[in-house]
């Protein structure tokens, strides 16, 4: 635990007033305005997580610099930059449909990280020695529909179709996550769990082994489709006026299909943060 403490994520944001920008959870602003919107803030810290990857380090740590956030609207474009939470990332998002509590937009986003030799840290020169000889896999990039229905103001199921339209892998992947926010006195606990289901050529090229990476203790590996469950719990405390305490634990377990391939060490991955934000 003391381990945890020490690498978890201290992130402090600098913002304009601050609206909720996930796309996962029913309070995010990514609606569409008819004036331009926008949200930024910037941040700073140390992240941990233990990676999935043969050879990595069972605990990493590495320092956030300059951590960009960006929420802006615009008619039915939005544009997502999210890191205040584990399940944020990047989308580029057109709303086609937003009436009812129901939504359908067309989005474009990367789903699944790169890595190389140098595990994710692809601008490492320290190679990995049990990856030593597999082929980069690159970032992705997808496109597709996404589908959501919000319940209230504090629960929401959505989904997403996605497509690789930057010929990385060719492959597909849907998702179906359901989400919950729930005030408590002056707490604030979001929680999100969901599925991700992946085509045989995305299995195939992330967690294949070709014949050219063939080694001792590497066979050649071609697996078929696979899928993940992953689960997220945030939580947020106004310490002041001024400062707010956050925590954050993601988890994702692998199926077989993932688990099985000769550079993947566990069938899980966990990752988490705690820190503080100031708020203007």
């Amino acid at each position: 635990m003391s381990r945890v403490i020490l690498l978890a994520l201290l992130y402090f944001s600098l913002s304009v007033p601050s609206y909720a920008s996930n796309r996962l959870y029913a309070d995010n602003a990514l609606q569409p305005s008819d004036e331009f919107y926008y949200d930024v803030s910037l941040g700073f810290g140390l992240a941990f997580d233990d990676s999935y990857l043969v050879g990595s380090d069972a605990y990493q740590d590495g320092v956030d610099l300059f951590n960009i956030n960006i929420s802006a609207t615009y008619g039915n474009w939005y544009l997502d930059v999210d890191h205040s939470q584990l399940t944020g990332g990047f989308i580029i998002g057109y709303s086609l449909i937003d009436k009812y509590s129901w939504g359908v937009d067309l989005v474009l986003t990367q789903a699944q990280d790169g890595f190389s030799e140098n595990g994710f840290d692809l601008y490492s020169s320290n190679d990995i020695p049990e990856l030593k000889g597999i082929n980069e896999r690159k970032f992705d990039l997808t496109a597709g529909f996404r589908l959501s229905r919000r319940y209230g103001n504090n629960s929401q199921l959505s989904f997403e179709f996605l497509q690789d339209i930057s010929s990385t892998h060719n492959g597909w992947i849907i998702s179906a996550f359901y989400s919950k926010i729930i005030p408590w006195r002056n707490w604030e606990f979001r929680s999100a769990i969901g599925v991700n289901l992946y085509s045989d050529d995305f299995t195939d090229y992330y967690f294949g082994i070709t014949p050219e990476e063939q080694a001792d203790n590497r066979p050649v590996y071609s697996p078929q489709g696979a899928n993940n469950v992953v689960y997220e719990f945030h939580a947020e405390y106004p310490i002041n006026e001024d400062w707010v305490f956050l925590t954050g634990w993601m988890s994702t377990w692998f199926s077989d299909q993932i688990y099985h391939s000769p550079i993947v060490r566990q069938n899980h991955q966990h990752k988490a943060k705690f820190g503080v934000r100031y708020v203007f």
